[in-house]
């Protein structure tokens, strides 16, 4: 098991001022794909990210798959099973959510969107509601099962649920503007563009090859009416700006750029070479709305 931990690893890296003494002082940030796993520790005293690191597993096709991906990560990790931490946020990655008008209350409709663009279950899934602004909610499932594993793994701490986009979309924003953001993950690729503070897309695709994400990033372009050649295009995620899909991009795309880190977050030297500065966005985002 350990050599499987090993073997998944895409990359961690310490602070030296990282003390597992002091967890109960720490935020813990979970950041759960159906493919992979991301962990973040923040000092909200000191405002500093203090670990980073990612762990990668074979697609789970359902919750329980899920489960014991994360639990063979979990049950071999240094810290990520201790029980005492200050605060305890998930950060759903999963692909069910949706921006609903904030005139929508009942449940009910809720669901019915939820239904209609992901695998949501009304009896396996529970839904939360994050008030937006520009007159919109965030609506996100998250199954039950997973949630009681969580909260039976923590149940000394608080544990909180968000959705990715949420903080993805505000500190790619904060950095950017009001470009297309892509985050690209192992085997899908999160899209969104905003006008002021109004999301104006935002939607997960699967993809396998790299002209897959050429064709969601040009279909998504066709249905804003962006002219293909004049759109800017963030790249964030943990995936190889240099590599195939970013050069199939740039083929089609001109302006295609690599996110950068926020910096009104302290990072020690040890994160000058790894992970890249396009990498855990969502997650130094997370960690800066739950100060």
């Amino acid at each position: 098991m350990e050599d499987l931990l090993f073997e998944s690893v895409r990359y961690s890296v310490h602070s030296d001022s990282f003390d597992v003494a002091q967890l109960a002082n720490y935020s813990l940030h979970l950041r759960i794909h159906q493919s992979c796993l991301t962990i973040g520790v923040f000092d909200a005293e000191n405002n500093e990210c203090l670990v980073l690191e990612s762990y990668h597993y074979d697609t789970a096709q359902n919750t329980t798959a899920l489960i014991v991906n994360l639990h063979n990560i979990v049950q071999k990790h240094s810290f990520l099973n201790a029980a005492f931490w200050k605060n305890v946020h998930i950060i759903s990655a999963l692909p069910s959510f949706a921006f609903v008008p904030e005139g929508i209350h009942d449940e009910e409709s809720k669901q019915n969107i939820l239904s209609l663009i992901s695998k949501f279950h009304q009896k396996k899934d529970n839904i939360h509601v994050h008030p937006k602004s520009g007159e919109t909610e965030l609506c996100f499932a998250i199954p039950k099962e997973l949630e009681e594993w969580l909260s039976d793994m923590y149940s000394n701490s608080q544990v909180s649920y968000n959705h990715t986009t949420e903080s993805f979309i505000v500190e790619a924003n904060a950095l950017f503007g009001n470009v297309l953001h892509c985050y690209i993950d192992v085997d899908t690729i999160l899209i969104t563009k905003s006008d002021d503070e109004k999301v104006r897309f935002a939607n997960t695709f699967k993809y396998k090859t790299p002209q897959d994400l050429l064709y969601f990033v040009l279909f998504v372009l066709e249905e804003l009416n962006i002219d293909q050649q004049e759109a800017e295009v963030v790249i964030w995620g943990e995936v190889d700006f240099h590599g195939e899909s970013i050069k199939t991009l740039k083929k089609f795309i001109n302006k295609v750029s690599a996110g950068t880190r926020p910096t009104d977050v302290r990072f020690a030297y040890q994160f000058d070479q790894e992970p890249q500065e396009q990498t855990a966005i969502d997650i130094i985002g997370n960690m800066k709305l739950n100060k």
